[in-house]
């Protein structure tokens, strides 16, 4: 018996999907652990094709303590994926 392999399935992403960009750089996001360690929480790629994320990849790559500033002015917030049912539709 054969078995029958979906070769999209398998193929690697760049194939698959001919806009996908390797990034240029990560900005990982961590948390610190109980046992002193860190633990990463998300990555957000930097892909040299987008305005915005090339500058700031630019700018963390022209100096390490750059990361700083960057820090100062980040904005973090949560956003909940729960529907509100008074979004529902009224039928």
């Amino acid at each position: 018996m054969a078995f029958q392999i979906n070769s999209a399935a398998t193929a690697p992403t760049a194939v698959a999907n001919p806009n996908w960009e390797k990034a240029a750089g990560f900005i990982n996001i961590m948390l610190p652990s109980k046992d002193g360690k860190r633990r990463k929480i998300g990555s957000i790629p930097l892909r040299t094709s987008k305005a915005n994320e090339k500058q700031l990849l630019e700018f963390l790559e022209a100096d390490p303590a750059n990361i700083e500033t960057m820090i100062s002015k980040l904005i973090i917030e949560y956003q909940s994926a729960q529907v509100d049912p008074s979004h529902a539709l009224d039928l």
